[in-house]
């Protein structure tokens, strides 16, 4: 007769279906919470504003380019000016001025590939006081608040900087 009490050890080959339940419970409010802390849209507007800033301020920099060669800008009806424009730009869209874009691709200021950006309808032109301003409206929480969110549509100080109603211009 044995008198010591049989103890049965079961052997612990995994977890429990209630210890799963738990960790992916845990790692689901992880990932909801970096996902908010993230936010993904914002990321996506981010990108967006600096491929639009890009444009605006190569645009910029080959009008630039163009009046220290021909010491005009091209929509003056100056000698210099070469495109069809009537008037000098007052906030109009690259996709307006697209015989002036013309002109400083083909005077090499400007790539071939320029027009085929997406962002053409997103960046406005102006003249002030005989210096032309490329202008964009941020999209991002961050580009609103950029300290250079300060203009008008034509270049002109914004009534409340660094808002959505200013736009972010290249000088």
């Amino acid at each position: 007769m044995n008198i010591l009490p049989t103890i049965n050890f079961r052997k612990n080959l995994g977890f429990t279906l209630v210890e799963l339940l738990v960790v992916i419970g845990i790692l689901g409010i992880l990932a909801a919470a970096l996902i908010a802390t993230i936010d993904p849209f914002e990321q996506i507007r981010r990108t967006n504003d600096a491929d639009v800033k890009n444009t605006a301020v190569e645009y910029s920099n080959a009008t630039a380019r163009y009046y220290a060669t021909h010491t005009a800008l091209p929509w003056d009806a100056s000698p210099g000016g070469a495109c069809n424009a009537s008037t000098a730009p007052t906030g109009d869209s690259l996709t307006d001025l697209a015989d002036c874009t013309t002109v400083l691709i083909n005077e090499g200021e400007l790539k071939a590939t320029f027009t085929s950006s997406t962002n053409l309808s997103k960046v406005f032109v102006a003249v002030e006081s005989g210096s032309p301003v490329v202008c964009f409206k941020p999209a991002s929480k961050s580009g609103i608040l950029d300290p250079m969110n300060k203009y008008t549509i034509t270049g002109g100080t914004c009534a409340t900087p660094s808002t959505s109603a200013c736009y972010w211009c290249a000088k």
